[in-house]
């Protein structure tokens, strides 16, 4: 039994009504709204959060063959659900009538409503179809609804009965009672008629009689809340003050749950059964209770095991059951009675960690004291001749079949009671190994012995062999020994699970393999297939194929089911360490010793859950936001810089819904399935661009899968970036810029191409314009040097003559070094720069009019910037520079020349001016006396001006000197670079 109640998210534990849904959900509903409950988590419905559910007061709920969830209020209104969306139902004859007691549909499929007094009407969109009440105008009293599952539908009314049959109430006339034919409550039956509670007996009425009698009733007379026939024939009867009552049709004793055994109260207000057969009880205003039939039974002394642990439990012959405990001595149970025997039946000490019964009907105990083990003689236990009084405590009894004998584990070691005689078999290796806990004999007639902490031990012929972790055991700590038949043994230990040792070799199963905890109290096997271990973490059944399978390492993990508290366990610790921790019934039932109490279970009892459970995707929440769910897909687009999605989901099955358990994978994200365990939540980070699938499936608490699950597709939008039209735009964009760039790239090397030819043509030019330089200046010397030194070599003999040529060769050779050095100087790249033009033209103009006599003024700044210049640029500006000081010289007849340098953002003017005669130069091309003005000085400085870009103003007065201006432009921004060092 497991209750649920407003702590568990209930809306209020007071329930008044259940249905389950086809797609597997249980609705509940309450007095404070309604609730849908998936096993671990209930989703509230109120008129506050649902604006479809206009009254919270919920009465009753049904579900009708087109999956309609149909809603009777308190007050008379109707809701119904479908295609997840809430709605008021409006009667065809647009009133409202008083609560709503009962809903359900007839075999026709006409959804009926009943009314608390006691009146049946339709419900639907056909005309309004009215039953009246088979107790109008009285007041209604005890009233009662049921239907089958086929349709039919009974009411009890004021201790009347009767069933619907052609739209009409048909009463059910009982043969005379012993008493009273008052009619408490009806249960229809699905095999047709009803169950009749009246007359102090539980009968059923069908065709006009009794075809069935479970009995009298066994609760005290008192009214009847509910009944309901369950699905195996089981009648389930809820009453008002003594809780609920089970009447079983193989007529087992009937099954009573109230306060004293888990029914939170014994007020029942309802019974409903879901489709894995659990019963769901409403407890009065205490909540939900839901019992599931279990094959577990927990076994309890009248004084309750005086509240002792049992340590030891043992059967006996004819059904007995022994039962020895840590302080309250020893049990036998038989057939229901109970015989306690302690240290007046001569049990010295409480503790009974070991009891056996022998086939022959020995009975023996061993105590934590010394002396034991004891055997029972004639009602008392007593200690046999061959026992020592200062024996060890007994934590292990084993008798051999049809020999008398008895092997004893104690603190010692393994001692062999025979006849009148005692003899040590094997003695504890050593002190810290604990006690021979453990005994068993395989089919060579060898035993196999288990101590605490020092191993496993094999006696042989009188031969002993040791074995321990080294050898292939999962731990020196051995708990319990298990033979199957097969001949392998099985050994629980303390911490490493479980060995099998066959054919000389262990073989080592744990918590890694499947198990449930490595502590493994005891081992048994069931005779069906299965070996049970008891554990600190329940009780856990394997098939042993399976278990063998998974210790030959043909699978790496082994199946099993795991029984805790949710299967009927009072407790999932059970103790461990002890010969006697379990055992086997002659009948077959499993018996395993817990702080509890020994808990029975019926392997034959067994059933398996074979319905897989429905698997629900109940939201998907972006970013803590919740995204609507619907028919298997979220409508629209997921926001691309969403950051987390949660992903939540359900399993259906009410039998164990701890256990649960999930696998899930996000399509285009996870190539295998993801192990959620029993989570029911999935997270992902964020997502890119694209479409989704997203899929889950689940199996029950006895591992049957439901592989088709279920699956949520959604979209997650790109951004604009990631879009077609944008990633199409950059492709065209990338397109023009590879076509540009190759367009850039051949205009650029043909422009490379165009720029090397010029620059050799420059070079060429250059070459030219230095070959003809030399040619006109340092040729022409040469040949004026050569004409010179001819005559002078004639005229010798005369020394004044001589002295003259030599004077003039002497000129002309320096004339010659001056162009040279001109020629150097133009040609030289690290004078491409106007400071350096400014300074070599300053030095020029000084020496050129010093030799004319004539004073030279420089006007310039005091930091001449370092512009670039190009070669040509200096060349063409230096002898523009060069003709207006030899015009200075020659033709104005100065005696002063100032040559000044203005700067400007974009250029830069080189001025010279002398104090000469002047001219006019509108007239420059007449003839003027003592000035060769005609010709061509001047048109030349302005051709070599603007064959670099720039431009030769020259203005003048007679009588007030002349003005040369040589305006040269700097192209492109300015920059001074430090002038390179000579």
């Amino acid at each position: 039994m497991r209750v649920w109640q407003t702590e568990d998210g209930l809306p209020q534990n007071m329930v008044t009504s259940a249905v389950q849904t086809r797609d597997g959900y249980l609705w509940f509903g309450t007095y404070n709204g309604l609730a849908r409950f998936d096993g671990e988590r209930f989703q509230a419905f109120d008129s506050a959060n649902t604006p479809g559910l206009q009254d919270r007061r919920i009465a009753s709920l049904f579900e009708d063959g087109q999956g309609t969830l149909w809603i009777g209020h308190e007050a008379g209104g109707i809701t119904r659900y479908r295609e997840g969306r809430f709605e008021p139902f409006v009667l065809s004859s647009g009133t409202i009538g008083e609560k709503v007691i009962g809903l359900g549909s007839d075999g026709q499929g006409q959804l009926w409503a009943m009314r608390e007094n006691g009146a049946l009407e339709s419900v639907g969109d056909k005309s309004l179809l009215r039953v009246p009440s088979l107790i109008a105008p009285a007041l209604p009293g005890s009233m009662a609804w049921t239907r089958s599952p086929s349709g039919s539908i009974w009411v009890a009314e004021n201790g009347r009965a009767a069933h619907l049959e052609d739209n009409r109430l048909v009463e059910t006339v009982l043969p005379p009672p012993q008493s009273n034919n008052y009619v408490l409550v009806v249960a229809a039956s699905a095999g047709g008629g009803a169950w009749i509670l009246c007359d102090g007996r539980i009968r059923k009425w069908d065709n006009g009689g009794w075809t069935d009698d479970r009995g009298t009733m066994p609760w005290p007379y008192g009214p009847i809340a509910c009944a309901r026939e369950l699905r195996d024939g089981t009648l389930a009867v809820g009453t008002i003050y003594s809780g609920v009552y089970l009447i079983f049709r193989d007529g087992r004793p009937t099954v009573h749950f109230d306060r004293t055994n888990g029914l939170p109260q014994n007020w029942v207000r309802f019974l409903y059964e879901d489709r894995e057969g659990n019963l769901w009880v409403s407890a009065g205003s205490a909540g939900m209770a839901s019992i599931h039939a279990t094959a577990f039974t927990v076994l309890n002394s009248p004084d309750q095991w005086q509240g002792c642990t049992v340590l030891s439990v043992a059967p006996g012959r004819d059904g007995t059951l022994w039962v020895g405990t840590d302080g309250a001595a020893l049990y036998r149970y038989a057939a229901g009675n109970w015989k306690h025997f302690g240290e007046a039946e001569g049990l010295v000490s409480g503790y009974i960690p070991a009891v056996t019964e022998s086939r022959e009907g020995d009975v023996w105990a061993g105590h934590f004291w010394w002396g034991s083990p004891y055997h029972l003689e004639n009602g008392r236990f007593v200690r046999p001749a061959n026992v020592d009084e200062k024996s060890s405590p007994v934590f292990a009894l084993l008798a051999t079949p049809g020999t008398g004998d008895l092997l004893v584990g104690t603190r010692d070691g393994l001692l062999q009671l025979k006849g009148d005689r005692a003899a040590w078999l094997v003695k504890a290796p050593e002190r810290s190994a604990g006690a021979a806990c453990a005994l068993a004999r395989d089919r060579e007639g060898g035993i196999w012995c288990g101590f605490g902490e020092g191993g496993l031990a094999r006696v042989v012929d009188g031969r002993v062999l040791m074995f321990h972790r080294k050898d292939g055991l999962a731990s020196d700590s051995v708990q319990c020994l298990l033979l199957d038949d097969d001949g392998a043994l099985w050994i629980g230990t303390v911490d490493g699970g479980l060995s099998r040792f066959k054919n000389g070799k262990f073989a080592n199963v744990s918590m890694a393999n499947g198990l449930v905890d490595n502590f493994v109290g005891f081992l048994l096997d069931d005779g069906l297939g299965y070996i049970w271990l008891s554990t600190h973490h329940g009780l856990q059944r394997i098939a042993r194929d399976e278990l063998n399978r998974c210790a030959d390492g043909v699978i790496p993990t082994v199946p099993s089911q795991i029984y805790d508290n949710h299967d009927g366990l009072p407790t999932i610790e059970f103790t461990g360490g002890l010969q006697a921790a379990g055992c086997k019934t002659s009948e077959g039932r499993l018996w395993f010793a817990s702080s509890k109490g020994p808990v029975g279970v019926d392997p034959a009892r067994i059933e398996r859950n074979a319905i897989p459970p429905p698997v629900m995707i109940e939201s998907l929440l972006v970013d803590g936001a919740k995204v609507p769910v619907r028919a298997g897909t979220a409508p629209g687009r997921l926001q691309p810089d969403h950051q987390r999605l949660e992903f939540r989901f359900s399993g259906l099955s009410f039998v164990a819904p701890n256990k649960v358990l999930f696998k899930y994978r996000l399509d285009g994200i996870d190539n295998t399935w993801v192990d959620a365990g029993a989570k029911r939540t999935a997270f992902y980070s964020r997502l890119p661009a694209g479409t989704y699938r997203f899929r889950v499936i689940a199996c029950n608490n006895d591992g049957v899968w439901n592989m088709e699950g279920a699956s949520l597709a959604f979209t997650v939008a790109p951004f604009f970036w990631e879009t077609w039209w944008f990633m199409s735009a950059c492709l065209l964009t990338a397109a023009g810029a590879i076509a540009w760039f190759a367009r850039y790239l051949t205009r650029r090397r043909l422009q490379r191409q165009i720029e090397q030819m010029e620059r050799q043509h420059e070079i060429e030019r250059e070459r030219a314009r230095i070959a003809q330089d030399i040619h006109d200046d340092v040729g022409a010397s040469l040949s004026r040097i050569a004409m010179l030194s001819q005559p002078a070599r004639g005229d010798l003999a005369a020394p004044e003559r001589t002295a003259a040529m030599l004077s003039r060769i002497y000129a002309t050779a320096r004339e010659v070094t001056r162009a040279l050095d001109e020629i150097v100087w133009a040609v030289d790249p690290r004078h491409d720069t106007l400071d350096s033009l400014v300074d070599y033209m300053g030095k020029f103009a000084q020496s050129f009019l010093a030799a004319a006599n004539m004073r030279c003024r420089l006007d310039l700044p005091v930091e001449v910037p370092a512009w670039p210049l190009t070669a040509e640029t200096r060349h063409n500006l230096f002898l523009a520079f060069k003709e207006a000081l030899n015009n200075a010289a020659k033709h104005a007849a100065a005696s002063e020349v100032k040559i000044s340098l203005g700067l400007r953002p974009d250029a830069f003017v080189l001025v010279v001016k002398d104090n000469g005669r002047g001219f006019d130069p509108a007239h420059a091309g007449s003839t003027e006396p003592a000035r060769l003005a005609g010709g061509n000085g001047l048109s030349n400085m302005k051709t070599r001006l603007a064959r670099i870009g720039g431009r030769c103003e020259i203005s003048g007065e007679k009588g007030a000197g002349t003005s040369v201006s040589l305006v040269v432009g700097i192209a492109g921004p300015v920059s001074p670079r430090p002038t390179p060092s000579v």
